[in-house]
């Protein structure tokens, strides 16, 4: 939903990337410049002479990437996540993901459905993002994901 509010704040105000709607938004009203979240921010930015030099919405973090992208990642890695089943912390893998937002993961010889983002059907059963939050929470890119994977006691 920010995504599409950011890109929509990019079309409404002729503006590429964030910093030109900083730039931008010093010319627009209270008014104007609330009637849009991003477009408020960068205006507030502005007025408070702050310089926000990074892309929000990028495709390839782990916070803005589609459910779909960062499942089929997770899946062609095998990627191990961290889960809590029955008040107990395992460790399961990424298998396959479903037509219904679901993603099957493998805990020992037992397989589990969870969904993809939002709330869980099944109480106890967190979503992937959570896991992946849980399990990686000091990974900001997708490219991170694989190598933390195989050296999960590294700090990078």
């Amino acid at each position: 939903m920010l995504a599409l509010c950011y890109q929509e704040a990019l079309q409404e105000n002729g503006c590429l990337y964030l910093l030109e709607l900083q730039d931008a938004s010093q010319h627009l009203s209270w008014k104007v410049a609330s009637a849009s979240e991003v477009t408020f921010a960068c205006y507030l930015a502005n007025k408070l002479d702050i310089r926000v030099e990074w892309e929000p919405i990028h495709p390839d973090l782990i916070a803005s990437a589609p459910d779909a992208t960062l499942s089929a990642l997770a899946c062609q890695v095998e990627l191990p996540l961290s889960i809590q089943i029955e008040g107990v912390m395992l460790t399961a893998t990424c298998r396959e993901t479903g037509l219904d937002y679901t993603m099957t993961i493998q805990v020992g010889d037992r397989q589990h459905s969870i969904p993809l983002d939002g709330q869980a059907r099944n109480p106890g059963l967190p979503s992937f993002r959570d896991c992946i939050s849980c399990s990686y929470g000091q990974a900001r890119w997708l490219y991170e994901l694989p190598g933390m994977a195989t050296d999960p006691e590294s700090d990078e």
